[in-house]
C-alpha cells in the first residue's frame, strides 16, 4: 500500500484569500482519507488554522523577516525536513514561487505566470472560462491546482475554521457579563475595511444597530487594526447597550463570530470567517465582485447594488455609488432572515 501524501498549501496571505483556501481540505480528503494536509501562511494568519481537525500542521512565515538571509536559510531547511510530496503554491507571487521551489516538493503545482513557471513541474491550466470582468472565481483557480493533480473536485465547495471550547466558554462568559442569555439574538457587525471604497458609511452601521436592537438583537461591534480612527468616532456615538471592541486578537475575533447569529460584514477578512465557521453572514459589497470573492450560498447572501460602474475594483472612489444604495433597512431586513437558518 502506498505511503500517505504530505501536501503543502501555501497560501501567505491575507485572512480572507487564507480562509478561501481551506475548502481544499475536503477536497483532498474526499479522494485521499489519510493524505496529511498543510498549511503555509503568515505569522500573522496562520493562527486562523488551529484546532482544524484535517489539517495536519501549519507551517508560520515570518514576513518581517523575509529579507533576512540566516531567517531563510533556517526557515527553508526545516520546511525540506518535512519532506513534502506536493506543494500548491495558491499565491503565484515570486516569494511563494521562491517558497515553493525550495519546499523540496516532488511535486510542485502552480499558475502559468510570467518569472514563475521555473520553480514548478506541473502548471495548473484554467478549466473553466473568466467572467465578464475577465478575473475568475478565486475558488476555481484554487481547484483548477487539485484538478492539475488529476482530483475531482465534487460541489459545494466549503470552507472551515474551528473555534475550540476554551474560546466558546470564553465568550460565553463575557455574554454573562453583558447580560446575553442563551437564547438572546447577536449580530456582529465589522465596519472596517482594507481599501476606502469597500466600507459601508458608518452612519449605516450605527443606523443599522438601532434597527436590529429594536428588534431585540444585541449588536456587536467589532474593529480591527488599523481602524483606530474609525471606531474612536464610533466609541463617541454608540448606545450604551451596544458591545463593542476594538482589535481584538485574530482567534478571539473568530470566537465572537461563531458565537453571533449573524454577521453584518464589509468585503473583507471577517466577512470569510463567518461562513467558515457556520454563522449566516451578509456580505456588503461595493467595487468588488460578489461573484469572484462569495463562493458561499445557503445561509450567506450578499448585499449588492448594480451600477453602471460597477466590478471597478477600485481602492477609492470619489462618488461610492455602489456603497451609497444599500440602505441600512435592506441590510437589517436580511439580517433578521438570516438569523433563522442558524444552527444550534
Amino acid at each position: 500500500m502506498a505511503e500517505p501524501q504530505k501536501i503543502l498549501i501555501i497560501r501567505p496571505r491575507f485572512l480572507g484569500d487564507l480562509i478561501l483556501a481551506t475548502g481544499l481540505v475536503e477536497v483532498i480528503k474526499s479522494a485521499q482519507s489519510q493524505a496529511e494536509v498543510w498549511f503555509l501562511a503568515e505569522t500573522a494568519y496562520s493562527e486562523a488554522l488551529s484546532h482544524h481537525p484535517g489539517i495536519a500542521g501549519i507551517v508560520p512565515f515570518d514576513a518581517k523577516k523575509k529579507n533576512n538571509f540566516f531567517y531563510l536559510t533556517g526557515f527553508y531547511k526545516k520546511l525540506r525536513d518535512q519532506k513534502f510530496d506536493i506543494a500548491l503554491d495558491l499565491f503565484g507571487n515570486p516569494r511563494s514561487a521562491q517558497i515553493t521551489f525550495w519546499s523540496g516538493a516532488k511535486t510542485r503545482v502552480g499558475f502559468d505566470l510570467r518569472g514563475r513557471k521555473w520553480a514548478y513541474n506541473v502548471i495548473a491550466p484554467p478549466s473553466s472560462a473568466p467572467l465578464p470582468s475577465g478575473r475568475r472565481r478565486v475558488t476555481e483557480a484554487y481547484l483548477d491546482q487539485v484538478r492539475a493533480l488529476g482530483i475531482a473536485t465534487p460541489a459545494p465547495y466549503r470552507t472551515s475554521l474551528q473555534v475550540s471550547d476554551d474560546e466558546k466558554n470564553y465568550v460565553r462568559k463575557l455574554f454573562d457579563r453583558a447580560g446575553i442569555v442563551p437564547g438572546d439574538k447577536v449580530a456582529v457587525l465589522t465596519p472596517g475595511a482594507s481599501w476606502p471604497a469597500k466600507k459601508w458609511p458608518l452612519d449605516n452601521f450605527i443606523e443599522l444597530g438601532f434597527m436590529l436592537q429594536a428588534r431585540k438583537v444585541r449588536p456587536i461591534y467589532i474593529f480591527g487594526p488599523k481602524e483606530d480612527a474609525l471606531a474612536k468616532e464610533f466609541e463617541g456615538r454608540m448606545n450604551k447597550d451596544w458591545i463593542y471592541l476594538n482589535q481584538p486578537s485574530l482567534r478571539g475575533l473568530m470566537a465572537f463570530i461563531e458565537a453571533a447569529d449573524v454577521l453584518v460584514s464589509n468585503d473583507s477578512g471577517p466577512m470569510h470567517v463567518g461562513p467558515a465557521v457556520g454563522t449566516p453572514t451578509l456580505g456588503l459589497f461595493g467595487p468588488g465582485e460578489p461573484e469572484v470573492w462569495f463562493p458561499y450560498s445557503g445561509p450567506h447572501q450578499v448585499l449588492y447594488s448594480e451600477v453602471p460602474c460597477g466590478h471597478c475594483g477600485l481602492d477609492s472612489c470619489p462618488w461610492m455609488t455602489c456603497m451609497d444604495r444599500l440602505t441600512s433597512v435592506e441590510a437589517a431586513k436580511k439580517a433578521i432572515d438570516l438569523m433563522a437558518l442558524k444552527k444550534r
